[in-house]
């Protein structure tokens, strides 16, 4: 769905406290309005022959009271329109963010990851903004208009109010013609957002490269690039607005001007009093606010709709990988057994991973995958928790096409090492129980013994609370492989998957943590994606590819 949708279905959820609010902002205008009425009243009360004392005082009292029931008010309506912005903003927020868990792995393969965290920062918040700053602008300028209008009217004479207002036809046509430019270059400043949000991750992460490659001055000058990039973008959205306030300006001192000869004309004659007179200029500095106010309301109108555009090139993107064809009453794998029927795989119509690729796991059973590079070993590992899609036929488990059973259910019994091991920004605990406040600590540090990397762990100030960098930065490549293969084996799953996962351990470590894994591995189907014959040799199985092509 778009973002629209989702925004409409909040609404319905929660439109009283917002119409409410729109309610409170109408009442709030309508009292400003009477202000320049009830001055005019009070200065012809004072310029009269006879002063009325007790009619300047109700008057300056009613001035009082409009002024102390317009902040009620004015408070009410922010309270709950921009709190009511800032609850949508978190409600599309997590949707946005639930969306993006559902996505498959070749989304994020092809899209960049620093414009996926602008559009999820930076473009939803315009959104917010524009429900709820620019829908309020809107309001107040049609409210506060039409009733300065009224009452200029009744002040004067509609052919004077006729002539005082000419700007605003003038300002709303400045203002469609602006519309779409703005429109186009603010697409082009969220465009040097996403860029800049993209080298700052991309850098971050790959800041060990850098330095050890001594590249921080080329990656600054870089930035520097992007950076001025985005000013010339700013700078030209700037433009587009440049003549709207100062137009606004110089048609308002016209009419002002005008008025100024035309009312005080009239006021000679006795055609108006004086308290009049002040009332019109009054309302007409009154409309100038709202009408000034436009250009920043198309401002945050046309950001916001430029980011709901953005937000839903996400919110449209659908899974290439989802339970169309699941079976729900599979509610459990019961084995785990394995088997594969000329399983084959491309990632595109000309690079053809794998092909006919036969093999047969039973139940607790183990088999290692073994290759040169490239030849689809970590494919099969994809294929097997359905990060990569697989056709019809060719894979199964516990007997079942592994298309028919649950995403949920498949991937929770099984635990995964990938070839690059990824580890959160938390404490090494966590990171070995991932949230699951099931698993005891206890468990924790039998499956850490097991993956061997419980001595390196206790060795540290903090022990299983150290706080690990983002993406275990401050770890070892060994530490990280070993903690990640903990994180698997204290799930205790149906089928383990190891892809390549002791690459970064010297032969002496492996070796412990084979003789380890050995009791570990007895209890469940095992898949072992590795280069070294010493791992193979925990597997009853040995399946060697070779040019996508397999040899048991």
């Amino acid at each position: 769905m778009r973002s629209s949708h989702y925004i409409l279905k909040y609404y319905k959820k929660h439109w009283p406290r917002y119409v409410l609010g729109i309610v409170l902002v109408v009442v709030a205008t309508y009292l400003v309005t009477l202000v320049p009425r009830y001055l005019g009243l009070a200065i012809d009360g004072l310029n009269a022959k006879n002063i009325d004392i007790n009619q300047v005082q109700n008057t300056a009292f009613l001035l009082g009271l409009i002024g102390v029931l317009a902040f009620i008010t004015r408070f009410v309506w922010r309270y709950l329109i921009l709190g009511f912005g800032r609850n949508i903003e978190f409600f599309l927020r997590e949707t946005l963010f639930v969306h993006l868990q559902k996505l498959s792995t070749d989304y994020y393969v092809e899209n960049n990851t620093g414009d996926i965290i602008t559009r999820s920062i930076v473009d939803i918040q315009a959104v917010r903004v524009m429900l709820g700053f620019a829908i309020i602008g809107i309001l107040d300028a049609i409210v506060t208009t039409g009733m300065a209008v009224i009452n200029m009217s009744a002040v004067t004479n509609p052919m004077l109010t006729v002539i005082a207002l000419a700007p605003i036809p003038v300002m709303v046509f400045v203002i469609l013609k602006v519309r779409l430019l703005v429109r186009k270059r603010y697409t082009k400043v969220q465009e040097t957002v996403s860029n800049i949000a993209s080298k700052v991750q991309e850098n971050i992460t790959g800041i060990r490269v850098i330095k050890a490659f001594s590249q921080e001055e080329m990656e600054a000058e870089t930035f520097s690039q992007l950076s001025l990039k985005k000013v010339d973008a700013e700078v030209k959205l700037a433009k587009a607005f440049a003549l709207i306030n100062p137009s606004v300006q110089l048609s308002f001192g016209i009419a002002f001007s005008v008025f100024l000869v035309l009312g005080g004309a009239l006021v000679s004659r006795g055609e108006i009093s004086l308290g009049d007179y002040v009332a019109f200029n009054t309302y007409l500095g009154l409309i100038m606010g709202p009408i000034a106010n436009i250009g920043r309301v198309v401002d945050r109108w046309q950001r916001g709709m430029i980011s709901m555009k953005r937000i839903d090139k996400i919110l449209l993107s659908k899974p290439t990988i989802d339970d169309a064809q699941a079976d729900f009453s599979i509610t459990e794998l019961k084995t785990g057994a394995l088997r594969a029927e000329k399983l084959s795989f491309s990632y595109d119509a000309t690079n053809q991973i794998i092909q006919d690729i036969y093999f047969s796991v039973p139940s607790g059973g183990s088999i290692a995958i073994m290759g040169p590079t490239g030849c689809g070993k970590s494919t099969i590992a994809g294929l097997l928790t359905r990060v990569w899609p697989c056709e019809n036929g060719m894979l199964f488990v516990d007997g079942v096409d592994i298309n028919h059973i649950p995403l949920k259910v498949l991937r929770e019994a099984c635990a995964y090492v990938p070839q690059e091991c990824f580890l959160f920004s938390d404490t090494i605990m966590e990171n070995i129980r991932f949230y699951d406040k099931r698993i005891s600590d206890e468990q924790v540090i039998a499956a850490a013994i097991t993956a061997n990397v419980h001595e390196n762990i206790i060795d540290f100030p903090a022990g299983y609370q150290t706080v690990v960098g983002e993406r275990g930065m401050t770890l070892s490549g060994g530490q990280k492989q070993r903690i990640a293969m903990a994180r698997a084996l204290v799930k205790k799953p149906k089928i383990l998957i190891l892809d390549d996962c002791m690459s970064a351990l010297d032969s002496e470590t492996e070796k412990q943590i084979i003789e380890n894994l050995k009791s570990e591995i007895s209890g469940c189907t095992a898949v072992i994606v590795t280069h070294r014959a010493s791992a193979a040799a925990l597997a009853d199985i040995v399946l060697y590819l070779e040019a996508g092509e397999n040899h048991v």
